[in-house]
């Protein structure tokens, strides 16, 4: 708590400062001032939580500094003192609502008191501003909520909220709803970096003479009724919005959607009815976009299937018609053609059917820098937009014709094995005579191969797989330590805990707790 000290003279400020118990008052940083005016000016600097001084001085009087800084702050507390016993001076503390009026020379106790029940009412109507503020917070949310129901619209419930809220609603206030759609869990976001946008996004509607009531949905969307007692204008909404998103991209991924403007609290719903239909179609457009205007979509139109000619040209190794191909596909997905679901699953059989090619070919496109594999299927599913999942698909074709070009292409017998230990790695009695029997291959003839086509032997790759696989757990807090051995493939814990000391060079619970610090 900081209490600011203004008196003209310097022996009492200082004295004050070292007499007073500070710590038991809670205060925990002093500012001196000699006079009304440099107080005004130390407290606009550095908001003070008290205010200790004197009546009378040269320049400004304590009472006109005290008005002035409540006028920034109505919860200070303000203790006068003066060694005059005017009843005029009184009277104009008493209409400031100062908590006490101490005469000198000064008592150190009967002042200690005064401070400390300044503290105490500063702390009491902060407390109740909190809770009054949650309280209208809360009730505005519910209303912002209300406003976009069609179905079970409970139109006395909006009505008694927007009496209660002191809302200038009526029949000509002009309303818009935008829905902002996080890709980042709202939870997750930076509560610094949030205030601050939030800050500019209500200094930029202040200076429209917009308004604006909220509330989240899902974790996922903020849902905004924009409003103002004159006509709102979309080219001023849009430079709005567009302020909001030049913040955001700062943050994270997402897409704002606005509905049309209409007139009245009745009309809302359409508003922000439409502004759902636009969001739905997000996915045809870049991240980060802002989406207004687009028309109304009708029948989803059929779409030319370009699969037979992406499939010739994949057989035949011809990469530039592959290519072309693909291209083809995104040109043909234009908003309005497809549903978004329609379009990955376009997307999906393209990724299937070069999957199932690169598989024949004995190469796996779905590798990660550890050696593990991703699934494809959520590789796609991570794709928010139309745009990534053609970056996918390109990026993945652009691996698989040169992994052919390099001649990367893995031993047959060698790939269907490492496929073979993917799979049943987690078996503590996975053996080499497992592996060559799933080979119809001897065993001394699969490890001489395998050796010779990696520089490994089985039972070092089937280890180091094993190991990868672990420090993916461990990573995950949670699973046990004791369990993982048993996931992994290894029936004793010891074992595994001494195997993965020697390849990573750290136990397991030391890993672990590194991974997570």
């Amino acid at each position: 708590m900081k209490l600011l000290i203004v008196d003209d003279e310097p022996l009492t400020r200082t004295g004050l400062k070292e007499s007073l118990d500070l710590k038991a008052l809670g205060v925990d940083q002093v500012i001196l001032a000699d006079d009304g005016i440099h107080g005004l000016e130390a407290a606009r600097k550095d908001p003070p939580d008290l205010v200790l001084t004197d009546v009378r001085m040269p320049r400004m009087s304590g009472v006109e500094m005290a008005e002035r800084i409540r006028k920034a702050d109505p919860d200070v507390s303000v203790v006068f003192m003066s060694a005059y016993s005017d009843k005029e001076y009184l009277k104009a503390a008493i209409k400031l609502k100062a908590v006490s009026y101490v005469e000198k020379p000064l008592d150190l106790s009967e002042l200690s008191a005064a401070l400390k029940e300044a503290a105490e009412n500063r702390e009491a109507r902060l407390k109740s501003r909190v809770i009054a503020l949650s309280h209208e917070k809360h009730q505005l949310a519910q209303l912002a909520l209300e406003l976009t129901e069609t179905e079970n619209r409970q139109e006395d419930s909006i009505q008694s909220l927007i009496r209660e809220l002191k809302l200038p609603f009526t029949a000509n206030t002009s309303f818009s709803t935008a829905v902002v759609r996080f890709l980042t869990p709202i939870s997750e976001i930076s509560t610094p970096a949030a205030r601050e946008m939030i800050a500019r996004f209500d200094a930029s509607l202040e200076a429209g003479s917009v308004h604006r009531i909220y509330t989240f949905h899902a974790d996922q969307d903020v849902i905004m009724h924009l409003y103002s007692e004159r006509r709102l204008e979309d080219e001023p909404l849009r430079k709005i919005t567009g302020r909001l998103a030049k913040d955001l991209k700062t943050i994270c991924h997402f897409f704002i959607a606005r509905g049309p403007i209409v007139t009245g609290t009745d009309r809302i719903p359409q508003s922000y009815r439409r502004a759902l239909e636009i969001l739905e179609r997000s996915f045809f457009f870049d991240l980060d976009s802002e989406l207004f205007g687009l028309p109304s979509v009708g029948a989803p139109a059929p779409v030319s299937d370009v699969l037979p000619d992406f499939l010739l040209a994949l057989s035949e190794d011809q990469e530039q018609e592959t290519m072309k191909a693909a291209e083809r596909l995104r040109s043909l997905l234009a908003p309005g053609i497809l549903t978004a679901s329609q379009a990955r699953d376009l997307y999906y059989k393209y990724l299937g059917k070069l999957d199932d090619q690169a598989t024949a070919r004995h190469i796996s496109l779905w590798k990660k820098p550890d050696g593990s594999l991703e699934s494809i299927w959520d590789s796609a599913a991570a794709c928010t937009t139309l745009s990534l999942l053609d970056t996918l698909l390109t990026g993945k074709l652009k691996l698989y014709f040169s992994t052919i070009q390099k001649g990367q292409g893995e031993h047959p017998v060698v790939f269907q094995i490492k496929e073979f230990i993917h799979q049943n790695y987690p078996l503590a009695s996975l053996s080499v005579p497992d592996i060559s029997n799933h080979v119809y291959l001897s065993p001394s003839y699969v490890c001489t191969l395998f050796k010779t086509e990696t520089g490994q032997t089985l039972n070092q790759y089937l280890n180091d797989y094993r190991i990868r696989m672990a420090k993916n757990l461990l990573a995950d807090p949670r699973f046990k330590i004791t369990d993982i051995s048993s996931k992994v493939g290894y029936s004793d814990g010891n074992y595994f805990s001494k195997a993965f000391k020697k390849a990573v060079g750290l136990s397991p619970s030391e890993y672990r707790e590194k991974m997570l610090s």
